[in-house]
Formats: structure tokens, sequence, C-alpha cells
């Protein structure tokens, strides 16, 4: 169909929509989502309701081919909240929030087969929406109130996104559309991890209670679920399966630029627990993420000093990727790669004095200058316990010496990520 460039873009995705051209008009909305239609806003509500009711019951409506012909009074009402919801959002009001539940909530009806691809593209556009809407009311808020307001929008567009994708799975349940379970769940745990709500977003895992939901669902949310499940994972320090799920995602990335960009975030968390099953990032890797590169040295080399410094050197980034708690962690790792050298050492040698590790603290972190045997004692412990080392401490009440004696085959664990770290 060629358009008059005259034409109200809603008329024309109206007639796209009657026709079943779902790429056409989807690649409409899109232009309508970012902005680029700005003519939109001159329109006088009313009379483009009218206009596109009248449309819809014409007679060039009528005289299409049935076996096409999807003619639908839900479109005319997913039309009209859209243009209420742009002009609201252009405006910076708060009386977006509104038309914003309006508009996602008029979409259930498109959960059939002839209309999913539909339903998919605004489903995912939720999420978007939300905090575009909030970007633009920071940027024509014209005094502190107003900043304040578009701050406490977020939180409620936040509330309104999950109970429209609550009230959608209701949807998606009743009619059994095993292809959008997924999608459904995926979205939910996005906004609750931008929302730093982790807890919440374990609870949406569908595929734990459906085995066969992952095979059913499309590939593109495969790699979506993959990607939070391992996320999940690293907060129940599981590195070994986090691992895994984050690298499948890293082998379905394509080779496009959104693909890269995909693969760039995926790194960022799975260098760090990589380290973890003893495998570290090679130079190439290095070069583009540089602020691993201290960090992966220090583990490596079990240099406590130099972890630290890579630690509070780039705290912000740790904090925004929510990885803070994961560096302590790394912390134990680094004390077991220590101790792993003090028996290289000593030619690895079963029974070793608790001075050669004081010795090697000391040197490893030169902030603690002084270890004492007790300090020694507990992280050296501790490393037992969590079955990074296999032996056990002993003392030699005669000569008050403290010693450790290591077991014969493979005292110091092969598989880090492994570790028992809730026992």
């Amino acid at each position: 169909m060629i358009a008059k460039k005259s034409e109200n873009i809603l008329l024309i995705i109206l007639r796209f929509f009657r026709e079943g051209k779902c790429f056409e008009a989807m690649s409409c909305l899109k232009r309508i989502f970012s902005g680029k239609e700005q003519s939109l806003l001159g329109l006088d509500l009313v009379q483009t309701l009218k206009q596109l009711r009248l449309e819809n019951e014409s007679e060039a409506c009528k005289k299409l081919n049935e076996n096409t012909r999807q003619s639908h009074p839900g479109w005319v009402e997913l039309l009209c909240s859209l243009l209420q919801y742009y002009m609201e959002r252009e405006r910076g009001s708060a009386q977006v929030i509104e038309h914003f539940e309006n508009l996602f909530k008029n979409s259930k009806w498109l959960l059939d087969e002839q209309r999913h691809e539909i339903y998919q593209f605004l489903c995912k556009q939720v999420v978007t929406e939300q905090y575009k809407i909030v970007q633009i009311m920071k940027r024509k808020a014209k005094d502190s109130e107003a900043v304040k307001e578009a701050s406490h929008a977020q939180e409620k567009l936040e509330s309104k996104s999950l109970q429209i994708f609550q009230e959608m799975g209701r949807e998606v349940n009743i009619k059994n559309m095993q292809k959008l379970k997924l999608l459904n769940a995926n979205q939910q745990m996005k906004i609750y991890f931008k929302a730093f709500k982790f807890d919440s977003a374990a609870a949406c895992d569908k595929v734990e209670k459906e085995q066969n939901l992952l095979l059913a669902s499309p590939k593109q949310d495969q790699i979506t679920y993959h990607y939070y499940k391992g996320r999940i994972l690293i907060f129940d320090s599981k590195f070994y399966e986090a691992s895994q799920h984050l690298t499948q995602v890293l082998q379905e990335c394509p080779r496009t630029q959104k693909g890269l960009s995909c693969a760039r975030q995926v790194l960022k968390y799975l260098i760090p627990i990589n380290m973890f099953i003893g495998r570290y990032p090679n130079k190439e890797l290095i070069d583009q993420f540089k602020e691993y590169e201290l960090l992966c040295t220090s583990v490596r080399q079990g240099n406590i000093s130099g972890l630290q410094e890579a630690i509070d050197k780039y705290r912000s980034i740790w904090i925004k990727r929510s990885l803070l708690i994961l560096m302590d962690q790394l912390k134990v790792l680094c004390y077991r790669n220590l101790c792993r050298k003090v028996w290289l050492i000593n030619q690895q040698a079963n029974k070793i004095h608790l001075e050669q590790f004081q010795k090697a603290f000391r040197i490893s972190h030169p902030a603690n200058s002084n270890p004492t045997i007790s300090e020694v004692c507990c992280i050296i412990a501790n490393l037992i316990y969590l079955e990074l080392i296999r032996g056990h401490i002993y003392l030699n009440n005669e000569k008050n010496i403290y010693a450790i004696t290591l077991s014969p085959q493979q005292p110091f664990k092969d598989k880090p990520g492994e570790i028992k770290w809730q026992q």
C-alpha cells in the first residue's frame, strides 16, 4: 500500500492492521514510540477517533477480501489510546501514567494466532516506555517539585507495569499460549532487575515449574531467559550453573551490532564468575574490559592487596552491575590461590607450618603487615569449611606450633565454582 504523505499515520496503521500486514504496522508503531511522529501532537483527539471509526466501517474496508480482512473494534481503541498516551508523554505530563496503563491493557485481545506478533511488540515496549516517560518528565521539569514528581512516577510506573504483565499472564494461561508465557515472565524479571528486587525476579522463573516451557518458546525469549537465570544464580553463589546459562547466551548472540552489544553485556558478568571455575580471560578480552585487568591478575596471583585496589578503584561499576558482594567472594578465591602457592613453594608437602602462610599473607597484604597466627588460622579454617582446601589444622601443644595437614590427593579443589557457600 502506498500512503499519501499528508495522510494521518494512524489511518495508515489501521489499514495495515485490517489487512493483516503486521510487519508494516509495527514499523509505523516504532516511529510513533520513538517520537518521530510529532505531527500527531496537533491532532484533535475527538475528531481523530471519529475518523478512525468511520474508516473502519467504510465501503473500502467492507470490500476487502474476507480471508484477509481482520477488522476489529479493538484496533480503533488501541490507536486512540496510543494517541492519548503519545500526547501526554511528549508533554511530560503526570497524566501519562493513566494512559500508559490503558494503552497496554487494551492489547489483551491481541492474544490470538493472527495478532500475537503485535502483542509481542507491545509487550516488549512496556519496560522501554516506562523509563522513557521518566526521562521526558525529568527533561521537561522546571523546578525541584517537578523532578520529585518524575521520580515518584517511576515507582508508580513499575507497579503499573507489573500489574499489566500479571493481567496479561493470566490471559496467556487461560488461552494456554505456550509461546508467550516465557516472554511475559522475562519482562517481569527485567522490571525487577531494574528495581534491584532480585528475590522477586527469581520468583518469576516459570521454567522451574514447567520443564517443557523453554523448548516451546521462541529462540529470542530462550536467550533472554538464560541471561536473567544466570544473573539470579550469581546471587545464589551457584557460579558453575550461572556460567553455563551465560555461556549459552554468548554462543547464541548473532554477529550483528545488537548481538555484539548483547555479548558485551553478558561478558561483564561471565568474566568474574568464570574465575571461580578456573577460567581467566585472555588478553583480547582484558583489552575490551580494562576494569577486570588488575582484578583477574590479582586473583590468579593470590595478591590480596591488588584485589582490594581493583575493588576500590571500580567500586561504582561493581555497584551498578550488582557485583559488589561477588567481589568480596573473590577475596576467598584469592586467599585459596595464595595458599596454593605456599603449597607449591613447599614442594607440595602434606604438612606445612602456618608461619609459612603468615609470611605469604604479610607480603600479599601490606595493609595488614603483621597478621597473627589466629588470623591465619581463621582464614584457612574458612577455606577448609568451604571445601577449597582439603586438610585440617593441628596444634603441637609441647612446642606451641600450628600447622596444617593437607590431603595427599588434590588438597586444592579443581573447580572452586562448586563452593558450598550456603553450608
